[in-house]
């Protein structure tokens, strides 16, 4: 239900600020991908405890609703700017940025997945919850989608104020 409002804002979004049609072909793109993804996990799920039915029910809050809010959004948030970070043109080996992001990642999802499940994927926490049923409570929409859609803007806000691209350090130059 989350991402049929979020499919809805993107279309009024851009037919209400773009004037031309490649605006709104692009939304339809990332509409129906974003879908995609949805659907496969819940698809995806539903296979899962069809082969395995004595496997878990997937990411459970087992705090309260503000601090698991804050716990997923502090993971994402670490998760981003630490891909971020490593994506950027910094010396180093390829196969170490990669085991750096990797162990980073997984230390993380270790850390949060007592407290929340660690997923800070909103559509692969979508699949367990409606396999479960409760994918339309405030606890699903608040923690598990809006505190790491925010965490990752904030994320990549606060990287590019840090570390702003070599085009707008010129553009600020001239």
């Amino acid at each position: 239900m989350l991402a049929s409002f979020f499919i809805l804002f993107m279309y009024m979004f851009f037919s209400l600020h773009s004037q031309c049609d490649g605006a709104f072909i692009l939304c339809s793109l990332i509409s129906l991908f974003y879908l995609s993804f949805v659907v496969g996990s819940i698809i995806g799920v539903r296979f899962i405890l069809e082969t395995f039915p004595e496997i878990g029910r997937g990411p459970q809050l087992n705090i309260d609703i503000h601090r698991g809010a804050l716990t997923e959004g502090f993971l994402a948030f670490a998760i981003v700017t630490i891909s971020l970070g490593l994506a950027r043109k910094i010396p180093g080996s390829f196969f170490m940025k990669t085991w750096t992001s990797s162990v980073s990642k997984l230390s993380l999802h270790i850390l949060g997945s007592d407290l929340t499940g660690g997923c800070m994927n909103p559509a692969s926490v979508m699949g367990w919850a409606y396999a479960r049923g409760d994918h339309i409570t405030k606890e699903h929409t608040l923690v598990y989608w809006l505190a790491p859609i925010e965490a990752t803007l904030l994320a990549v806000w606060t990287v590019r104020l840090i570390f702003p691209h070599k085009e707008e350090m010129k553009t600020k130059s001239d």
